[in-house]
């Protein structure tokens, strides 16, 4: 019979997918640093509004002191220094995140592409065998009604 068909480009669509899988796992690790620097971003205006409306715990007679009020301020302002690079960090993270998310959508089309022409190769061997299979069965066919003929 026919041999199996074989896509003379399989290495490449193999190294093509390897490569996908590599910018999947890209993709993946930066959105979990992207989530992450979200995380921490959250924990410190958490504490920023905890710290800048405290419960009351004090008698509304007595009142606050400077010393408290001047700690709180500066404790306040250094959060939002921490708020401010964090910010920073989450958008440097969603950047490098959204370049991964690139990276991978490129090395997917790419492989795609192999595997429409594999796909492609496939189709055009199946049509061959099959009219490769017609013309022996109508060999087969035409020899035996020669036979018949002959006896």
């Amino acid at each position: 019979m026919s041999k199996a068909f074989n896509f003379s480009l399989q290495k490449v669509l193999d190294v093509r997918e390897m490569v996908e899988d590599k910018k999947a796992m890209g993709l993946q690790k930066a959105q979990a640093e992207t989530d992450q620097e979200k995380r921490i971003l959250a924990s410190i205006e958490a504490e920023k509004e905890r710290v800048a409306h405290p419960e009351e715990t004090q008698d509304s007679s007595e009142g606050v002191s400077l010393q408290s009020l001047t700690t709180r301020s500066a404790y306040l302002d250094q959060l939002n220094d921490k708020i401010e690079d964090q910010s920073s960090q989450v958008s440097i993270s969603e950047e490098t995140a959204e370049e991964k998310r690139q990276e991978y959508i490129y090395a997917t089309k790419e492989k795609m592409v192999l595997e429409k022409l594999k796909e492609n190769h496939r189709e055009v061997y199946k049509k061959k065998n099959n009219q490769i299979e017609i013309k022996e069965e109508s060999e087969i066919a035409s020899r035996i009604s020669r036979n018949e003929d002959r006896s």
